[in-house]
């Protein structure tokens, strides 16, 4: 996101004062897209706030963005505005601080018990083989050539795949840095790529093993776990199957040929 931010409060006005005893079917299920609209945007992190006020009833949405002309784009496309059940009104504002807000779907409720387990001996000493894995520049040489790691508790593991598209579309965008050991555990959050639709927005766990075998040489063991049940995660699962184990190749590619991601 661009480093120009403004903020705006947007208040969404009701279509009638007996507003929402009397909604109607129809009423009820653009609602809903409504909703669901304003949390793809909250993941984004384009709304930072939404909800209904009460005494008197409207809605209240808190809007992240880098224009005016964006700000009334999300209003304009808004599902309970273009489809005629609100009306809004809205106004600049200046955000002074802010709490930090975990929302309770982040996690699979019941996740099953699969783990998937990989592992890769790396031609290189533990310290390296930590770097790399827990520094920005560490996982340019061998991930992706974007990432922001940030190495503290709740700090940033952001991997970026494809800068062309909009933020929460690039990589594992408010991915953070749950645990860490020094040199010896690391432990991230991660999500699946965009492709995986609403699955991408529960986010699973990796866990990092770095074991020395030599003063040259380290076992790393990864361990992926946090998934749901059913069909499309069990995609999710066979995709990151293919993806770690590409990922653990150039890890060890990287320690013999050099950095090999500019």
């Amino acid at each position: 996101m661009s480093s120009n931010i403004l903020h705006f409060f947007a208040q969404l006005i009701n279509p009638r004062p007996t507003w929402p005893e009397d909604i109607t079917p129809d009423e009820e299920k653009i609602m809903t897209e409504h909703f669901h609209y304003l949390s793809n945007l909250a993941r984004k992190k384009k709304v930072l706030m939404a909800g209904p006020c009460f005494n008197p009833v409207f809605g209240l949405i808190i809007l992240q963005v880098e224009s005016e002309a964006e700000a009334l784009e999300i209003l304009n496309n808004d599902p309970s505005v273009k489809l005629g059940v609100n009306s809004f009104k809205y106004q600049p504002m200046r955000v002074s601080f802010m709490a930090e807000y975990h929302r309770r779907d982040r996690y699979v409720a019941e996740p099953c018990n699969k783990i998937l387990h990989l592992e890769v001996t790396v031609p290189a000493s533990v310290d390296d083989v930590w770097n790399a894995w827990t520094t920005t520049d560490g996982i340019k040489s061998f991930f992706s050539d974007s990432a922001k790691i940030e190495l503290r508790v709740g700090g940033p593991f952001e991997v970026y795949f494809n800068n062309a598209v909009p933020y929460g579309l690039q990589g594992s965008e408010d991915c953070r840095i749950l645990s860490f050991l020094p040199y010896q555990m690391l432990t991230f959050e991660w999500n699946a790529p965009p492709e995986f639709g609403e699955l991408r927005n529960q986010l699973t766990r990796v866990v990092l093993f770095f074991e020395k075998i030599s003063e040259n040489d380290t076992r790393v063991i990864l361990s992926h776990l946090g998934w749901g049940t059913g069909a499309d995660w069990d995609k999710v699962f066979d995709y990151f199957n293919r993806a770690w184990s590409y990922v653990l190749a150039n890890l060890k590619k990287r320690f013999i040929e050099g950095p090999i991601i500019d």
